[in-house]
């Protein structure tokens, strides 16, 4: 089957244009416009720009906000000590300068002079060592290896873990807040960051708008302000943008392939977040490997590429998004070719030799997941296997599947929050909180904390692609793809900017004069 690979995330990848179904392009620039080639525009600050979102963002704070859109907007708003680079690497933010010593336990972090936060005070280290204290009791991933942390004057911060991770500078990305500014989750609905936009307002099940930051510390944004509308689904997106209601959104390739390309710049991009047929491992009967592996082997992802977008998609085998090159493992990217046969000898084997019936809880707001279930109810049937689709809204979805793990399976991409293999392989440790497909196996626990505890790169690599391949071996979910995602844009806007994360940067878009 044909690898279909698009926006370049990391240093070694490439993006390509918008092609036709079914069709590969060489790879080339990060971003390619359709039709409209503005490659030579002029900008001209100011304006504003209405973006259109197929799902409510609700919740603006860093160290509780769950879902991708979320992340993907307070990206504007947040800024850690480090920020990503479109390439994945990682530069100063609010620190700026950091240096790691030998053994990866001991990063210390200068603050850099001047940064504001969004209410006017200036960043302090009582304020880094509060957000790294608030990170640490929120959970976040990486922070239970803190070991201490410190001032050790007016613009150094010490961060001493227990053991050794050359990962830490991408946890260290995590938002600096202003101290005791979230005690009781005041920031989910009045964030105060130091990013080029600020939050401004929030009009529930409409909008939430946000105003550039005058104060910030680095590139200034272009616009004056981002409206983002909350808008039902991607459907109705494509209506908003035609009639010109919104100057932009996010869409799939099926979306994309309606859009006019005389007036649209498309830009071609990964979702980074992996689509799966995700499994409850803990219940009958995907508690038996056996039954995970048929499903692996009858689900055909080149057909779910091809038939719902358009061809556009990579193929994957593993939790890992291809844009985290060096570690994604490619070599299990087909470890499960379509092979009926085979998906039905396993099920005798394990006592379905007539196969079964189960429900699969869809998202009704991600069109392309109910898409590609369809996709999959054809797929799974020639293996002998009824999957029934039950569709649920998003706030359903998320207490009853993603925080309750009452489902026997579901169709959803997952992101990392941070560019990080940690950040997509550690929801599958056994006892990890969200570890939502209840995975249990030792040999992956103990091949996961190996890969964290290495310091070296080379053992690092090789110890996460081990965790991907004891992932394939027990059919832990059955991958997909990281689907296409395309930020389509009036011409009358230009400028786009592709991170290893699922984000949208707005302070690079800019209104062409």
């Amino acid at each position: 089957m044909k690898k279909r690979i698009f926006a370049t995330i990391l240093a070694a990848i490439a993006a390509v244009s918008l092609a036709a179904c079914g069709q590969s392009k060489p790879a080339s620039d990060n971003s390619v416009a359709s039709t409209a080639n503005t490659s030579d525009a002029t900008p001209a600050d100011g304006g504003n720009f209405v973006y259109g979102l197929a799902t409510e963002v609700d919740n603006f704070d860093p160290f509780t906000a769950t879902t991708a859109d979320a992340k993907s907007i307070y990206f504007n708003i947040y800024e850690g000590l480090v920020k990503v680079n479109p390439d994945g690497t990682f530069s100063g933010a609010v620190a700026s300068d950091y240096k790691i010593s030998d053994d990866a336990k001991t990063y210390t972090f200068t603050l850099r002079d001047g940064v504001k936060f969004h209410n006017g005070a200036v960043v302090t280290t009582d304020d880094v060592l509060y957000s790294i204290q608030h990170a640490i009791d929120s959970g976040i991933p990486g922070y239970d290896n803190v070991d201490s942390f410190e001032a050790t004057d007016d613009k150094t911060i010490v961060v001493t873990l227990k053991k050794g991770d050359a990962d830490f500078l991408a946890i260290a990305s995590q938002a600096i807040i202003p101290k005791d500014s979230d005690n009781q989750g005041e920031l989910a609905l009045a964030p105060i960051g130091t990013g080029p936009y600020k939050f401004a307002s929030y009009a529930v099940q409409d909008h939430v708008t946000l105003d550039k930051n005058p104060d910030y510390w680095g590139t200034p944004a272009h616009l004056n302000e981002i409206i983002i509308r909350f808008i039902a689904s991607s459907s109705d997106l494509l209506v908003n943008y035609q009639s010109g209601a919104i100057d932009g959104f996010t869409a799939n390739a099926a979306i994309s392939e309606q859009v006019d390309k005389n007036s649209s710049t498309i830009n071609v991009g990964h979702s980074n977040a992996v689509q799966a047929l995700y499994l409850n491992n803990a219940n009958t009967p995907f508690d038996d490997v056996r039954v995970r592996q048929a499903l692996s082997y009858a689900v055909d992802s080149e057909g779910v590429i091809n038939t719902v977008d358009y061809g556009y998609g990579t193929e994957i085998g593993t939790a890992m998004i291809p844009g985290l090159s060096s570690f994604f493992n490619d070599d299990v990217t087909h470890a499960y070719d379509v092979d009926v046969k085979k998906a039905k000898h396993l099920l005798s084997d394990a006592g379905y030799p007539n196969g079964f019936s189960f429900t699969v809880k869809v998202p009704s707001n991600y069109q392309v997941h109910l898409d590609s279930a369809q996709v999959l109810v054809n797929q799974l049937a020639k293996a002998g296997i009824t999957m029934d689709i039950q569709q649920v809204d998003w706030a359903t979805w998320l207490e009853n599947v993603y925080t309750n793990r009452d489902y026997d399976a579901t169709i959803i991409s997952v992101d990392g929050s941070i560019a990080s293999p940690t950040a997509f392989l550690s929801r599958y440790v056994s006892d990890a909180h969200n570890n939502f497909v209840n995975f249990n196996s030792k040999d992956y626990d103990a091949a996961y904390a190996k890969a964290t505890a290495a310091v070296d790169q080379e053992k690092r690599v090789a110890g996460f692609k081990e965790c991907q391949k004891i992932l394939s071996d027990e059919a832990a979910s059955v991958y997909i793809q990281d689907i296409a995602n395309n930020f389509v844009y009036s011409t009358k806007f230009a400028g786009y900017t592709g991170y290893p994360l699922y984000a949208v940067d707005f302070a690079s878009v800019y209104r062409i004069q």
